[in-house]
């Protein structure tokens, strides 16, 4: 009898001890992933989806497959700026057209969530957003949509291609 209570009131001082914040609920944002909107570089108001991959340069991350008007995926928090092969596939010849772009930002907020969750970073956008690595193939310019990386709602750079 003494056992039972002394378990049951082990197992109630376990519960009053833990505190609201020590699970990082699933949908918490973390540190925002970068959107990129896919534009027509003879028509900047119209979009222009695209099929392909990005992949980081110098990354163990797997490719990120894409298809549509938008590609969202992560960059380097460690640095100001992030490398990236975007492969683009040639609609007309099936060929995929590669060009290596660096992403440029700045400026990094570390922004306390909570004891499970950690920190958020969040980034000041350079212009221009990206650049050319070699000599671009299907890449012409991007701008720059939102200067600060906070959200996920809406896009943050366009690419014109």
């Amino acid at each position: 009898m003494l056992g039972s209570r002394c378990i049951l009131l082990a197992i109630l001082m376990l519960f009053i001890a833990c505190e609201k914040d020590d699970i990082c609920n699933e949908g918490t944002p973390g540190t925002t992933r970068l959107i990129v909107l896919l534009k027509d570089s003879e028509n900047s108001t119209q979009k222009k989806e695209a099929t392909g991959f990005v992949k980081e340069i110098n990354s163990e991350l797997p490719y990120l497959n894409f298809s549509g008007d938008s590609i969202q995926f992560p960059y380097n928090t460690s640095q100001d700026y992030t490398r990236y092969a975007f492969g683009i596939i040639n609609p007309t010849s099936n060929d995929t057209i590669i060009d290596t772009l660096q992403f440029n930002y700045h400026s990094r907020i570390d922004t306390y969530t909570r004891r499970a969750c950690g920190f958020k970073a969040e980034f000041t956008i350079a212009d221009p957003a990206f650049e050319p690595l070699h000599t671009p193939q299907w890449f012409v310019r991007s701008e720059v949509l939102t200067q600060t990386l906070k959200n996920e709602e809406q896009a943050h750079v366009a690419i014109y291609h």
